[in-house]
């Protein structure tokens, strides 16, 4: 999934274009990826990166950052072998599986109907390259899937709803 959009940094704007785990910025790319404890490898240089409404602290410096012309791609609902996607609106209820970032799933463990305790894993999300297992926040019945393994996903995308 390809997206483009101006970041302003500290008031200068620069073009962006980011693409799977490439990221291109002001014409020069990068490699891009996102460690389990959430830092950042640029071009395999570690970061430590915290974003906090539009300020970006990057090795405990803080940065005024602000980002335009980025717009939400929402995947359409498809269905499951085996199960139904439901379509419209999703509720995010307790039960919600969401996407933790933008990735691709890889793995749907689940199917409708299933019983599932809390902390069973449910689905796998690729993201940056690293394989990332979702679990059941809370034991039920699954009610829908709403992906399937190739799927692209958003961050907070409901993925399986559980009840």
């Amino acid at each position: 999934m390809k997206r483009e959009f101006s970041l302003a940094l500290e008031g200068t704007e620069y073009p962006v274009v980011a693409e799977g785990d490439s990221i291109t910025v002001n014409g020069c790319p990068f490699t891009v990826e996102v460690t389990d404890g959430g830092a950042v490898l640029v071009d395999g240089i570690l970061y430590d990166v915290t974003l906090e409404g539009e300020s970006a602290v990057v090795g405990g410096k803080n940065y005024h950052v602000q980002v335009s012309g980025l717009s939400t791609v929402s995947v359409a609902p498809s269905s499951s072998p085996g199960g139904t996607a439901t379509q419209g609106s999703v509720e995010t209820g307790a039960g919600a599986v969401l996407a933790i970032m933008p990735g691709k799933i890889v793995r749907v463990l689940v199917e409708p109907g299933q019983q599932v305790e809390e902390g069973d894993p449910v689905c796998v999300l690729e993201a940056m390259k690293m394989e990332n297992e979702l679990h059941a926040r809370q034991g039920g019945i699954v009610r829908a899937l709403h992906v399937r393994p190739g799927d692209d996903v958003e961050k907070d995308q409901v993925l399986i709803e559980i009840e």
